[in-house]
């Protein structure tokens, strides 16, 4: 009877042993797929998180490519931009040059213009005085040209003399005598420095002879002396002695 109960008292403690692990597994079971399922949605989670990562990495890397794109368009441009600042450096440099040369032959041209205006202002001052000396040379000229037609007229007198002289060689001529006189006067037609002569307007007209001395006056002062040498039908020339500030339109008389 012991045996039975302690049979049916094992039996029970199996039973209740049994059932104790039947919870205790079913228990574990139901904990078992609680965390299977958890362990899915986590799973599923980092799926999806990983998905999003994926996309947001892939998006990252297109981005990046982008940005390198992007970088390596800049690096072209600044490149391009570095080219014009250079050669943009390079125009000023030689538009600066450039002006500075300007500047310099602005310069050079100023002075070579102020050498310009003293060397014109110089020669203008030469130019007025080469004139002066023109019109005084001029006036010498026609001068001169006055008095050589005067002693052409004379040598023409004189060669005309001559012929008649040589048509009346066998007639001999009476010495004219000077008489001093109004008659035998004349003013000085010319003034020959050079030479030292005169010619004065008084000739065979007058009775004037080679040798005859004149008195040459001025405002009725005497102021030289002169000898005629030789002498024409009108006029006569004269080798000055004494003084020597003869002028044209001096009276001229026979002493």
């Amino acid at each position: 009877m012991k045996s039975f109960r302690l049979v049916i008292i094992i039996l029970v403690l199996l039973c209740l042993g049994l059932g104790i692990f039947a919870v205790v597994s079913f228990m574990g079971l139901q904990k078992s797929n609680t965390n299977l399922v958890a362990t899915e949605n986590s799973l599923n989670s980092l799926k999806d998180e990983k998905a999003a990562l994926d996309k947001e990495l892939s998006d990252q890397r297109k981005m990046k490519l982008d940005l390198e794109a992007q970088i390596a368009d800049m690096k072209g441009k600044v490149s391009a931009l570095q080219d014009k600042a250079e050669k943009l450096a390079a125009m000023l440099a030689d538009e600066k040059k450039a002006k500075e040369d300007a500047l310099e032959q602005v310069s050079s041209m100023s002075g070579e213009l102020e050498e310009v205006k003293t060397n014109w202002e110089n020669e203008k001052v030469s130019r007025t005085s080469l004139q002066e000396q023109f019109d005084k040379v001029s006036k010498e000229y026609n001068s001169l040209q006055a008095q050589l037609k005067t002693v052409s007229s004379a040598n023409d007198s004189l060669k005309k003399q001559v012929e008649e002289l040589q048509a009346k060689k066998d007639v001999e001529l009476d010495k004219i005598v000077v008489k001093p006189g109004v008659e035998a006067e004349g003013k000085v037609l010319v003034v020959n420095k050079e030479f030292n002569f005169i010619v004065v307007a008084a000739g065979n007209n007058k009775g004037i002879s080679p040798g005859v001395v004149f008195g040459v006056f001025r405002e009725g002062k005497l102021i030289a002396k002169a000898q005629v040498e030789k002498v024409y039908e009108t006029m006569s020339a004269a080798n000055i002695t004494e003084g020597a500030d003869i002028r044209e339109g001096d009276i001229a008389k026979a002493m």
